[in-house]
């Protein structure tokens, strides 16, 4: 126990609280960090055990920091160990050169289901080097998180305030991400441990305020469903929530071609004064950064995408479609479809800014319209290609979907 009455608490070395113990630490102490060392929770020697307990309240919060304004390491916490934190302020942390810079690390096992490790409240992190929180191998906050605040935090190599795996968002909590060195949450895709195929677990991309940078590079598309045991996996995204793709990445709504029922499902519902965006991370974005949306597999009747905008897509699939369109040569498109969808359920959105085509049809089936609610502008290519007949193509072939 670290009470308020023996505070400041001075660590002067690594502390590792393993083996089963737990750490409390009392409302209104402090704790007063040597440059660059951790609390380490569950670490090392894991798979190991441990908690950390640091809850204070509004009138008596709890604050962690650098001994005489050093720069401390970070509050280091490896699954099965837990932490959990109420009105406490982290401040000047992110002094571990191999943690991104961030003053709070939790690290899951890789394994499905993920590990909750962190328990938020209240909690502010200030002045981190790197970005605030880092949350990594399949690890989450505990349900119930809520009220955390990252603020002066960044640098040129880490500049968000928390960085994420596609596994966590559901459990992003409510909070304020604003005034970093780019106020964005990133994304990475670590896929599941098992079949190593993107989101597997039904999910909420939550509206906090600033956009989602999606991917960390040129090979991390996101990618929902196909898991092996062909679970249906529903993500649901809400009003006002903005995606930003890495240079020619995708939005995989199941990544394999497949003449079967897709087992991943988008309801993407925003609204006139807050639609759903989906652009380019490029900081001067053009037509052509990104692929789009790909869907593999039949898409599913549950599909929904109201008020969206799709914009600076169109980059080179590095695939081939089946077409009846005669001035079609290329596939690429903001949204490309291998099966035929059951119905135009792309409604009231924005295609803007497209390198090739609006929507590619690229499949053996007949037409599904989804020009008459949709506004296009400045795509390069046809609004929508013709798909291959089931009986053959006109002759002559139309140009575009010969409307």
């Amino acid at each position: 126990m670290w009470t308020a009455d023996g505070s400041p608490h001075i660590v002067e070395g690594d502390v590792n609280v393993r083996d089963g113990a737990t750490l409390t630490i009392e409302p209104c102490a402090s704790v007063l960090v040597a440059a660059g060392k951790r609390i380490q929770v569950a670490y090392p020697l894991t798979p190991n055990s441990g908690t950390l307990i640091a809850e204070g309240t509004a009138g008596q919060p709890i604050s962690f920091a650098g001994e005489d304004g050093a720069r401390w390491g970070s509050v280091y916490v490896v699954a099965p160990g837990t932490a959990r934190f109420a009105y406490a302020t982290f401040e000047d942390g992110g002094g571990d050169d191999f943690e991104r810079g961030a003053t709070l690390v939790s690290v899951g096992d890789d394994e499905t289901p993920p590990d909750p490790v962190f328990f938020v409240d209240h909690v502010t992190v200030k002045k981190s080097r790197g970005t605030g929180l880092w949350l990594k191998r399949r690890s989450l906050f505990v349900a119930g998180s809520k009220e955390l605040t990252v603020t002066e935090s960044g640098d040129d190599e880490a500049p968000y305030p928390l960085e994420i795996s596609d596994q966590a968002i559901d459990s992003l909590p409510t909070g304020q991400y604003t005034g970093n060195r780019k106020d964005e949450i990133l994304v990475r895709t670590e896929g599941d441990g098992t079949a190593g195929s993107g989101l597997t677990a039904d999910a909420t991309l939550h509206a906090r305020g600033v956009p989602y940078h999606m991917g960390d590079g040129e090979s991390d598309s996101f990618t929902i469903g196909g898991g092996a045991d062909g679970k249906v996996v529903t993500l649901t995204i809400e009003p006002g929530v903005v995606m930003k793709f890495e240079p020619k990445t995708a939005f995989q709504i199941q990544h394999f071609t497949t003449e079967e029922p897709a087992t991943a499902v988008v309801r993407a519902l925003g609204t006139a004064d807050e639609p759903i965006v989906f652009t380019s991370a490029s900081p001067t974005p053009r037509a052509g950064d990104w692929r789009g949306l790909w869907f593999g597999g039949i898409p599913r009747a549950e599909n929904v995408f109201d008020h969206v905008r799709i914009e600076y897509a169109g980059y080179d699939c590095g695939c081939s479609r089946v077409t009846c369109s005669g001035n079609v040569e290329t596939a690429e498109a903001a949204v490309i479809f291998s099966m035929q969808p059951p119905s135009a359920f792309i409604t009231n959105s924005v295609f803007k800014e497209i390198a090739g085509h609006g929507i590619t049809q690229g499949f053996d089936g007949t037409l599904v319209n989804f020009r008459p609610t949709n506004t296009f502008e400045g795509v390069s290519g046809c609004i929508q290609t013709m798909p291959r007949l089931p009986t053959e193509c006109p002759d002559p072939l139309p140009l575009c979907d010969g409307m």
